[in-house]
C-alpha cells in the first residue's frame, strides 16, 4: 500500500499505537482492518488506529462486516440477503487482501 519507504515506516509507527494496552487484543487482525479501511479512505489512518485503541470490535465490525452490520435483525428476517451481504464482504476483503499481498 506504501511504496515509498519513508510513509511505509510513519504508518508502521503510527500503527504500532494499537497493541500497547493489555485489553488490545487480535493485533494482526485489527491492523490489518485499520489497513483495509484506510485503502479506502486515506485520510482517516489515525481515526481508524484512535477506533481500534477505543474499541477493536467496532474496527473489526467496519472493516469486516461492513454491510451485514449495518442491518440489525436482517439475519432474523432475511437469512438469505443476509447470507448475500456475508459473501459478499467475505469476497471484498479477500480480494483486498490478494491485491496487497502479491505487492
Amino acid at each position: 500500500m506504501y511504496p515509498e519507504e519513508e510513509k511505509r515506516k510513519e504508518v508502521e509507527q503510527l500503527l504500532e499505537v494499537y497493541g500497547t494496552e493489555t485489553f488490545h487484543r487480535e493485533k494482526s487482525r485489527v491492523r490489518l482492518g485499520i489497513l483495509y479501511l484506510v485503502s479506502q479512505e486515506p485520510d482517516k489512518l489515525e481515526s481508524f488506529i484512535d477506533l481500534a485503541c477505543t474499541d477493536y470490535r467496532d474496527l473489526l465490525c467496519a472493516a469486516e462486516y461492513p454491510h451485514s452490520s449495518r442491518r440489525w435483525g436482517l439475519q432474523e428476517k432475511d437469512p438469505e440477503k443476509y447470507k448475500k451481504f456475508q459473501v459478499k464482504e467475505e469476497k471484498e476483503y479477500l480480494t483486498w487482501v490478494e491485491s496487497i499481498s502479491g505487492a
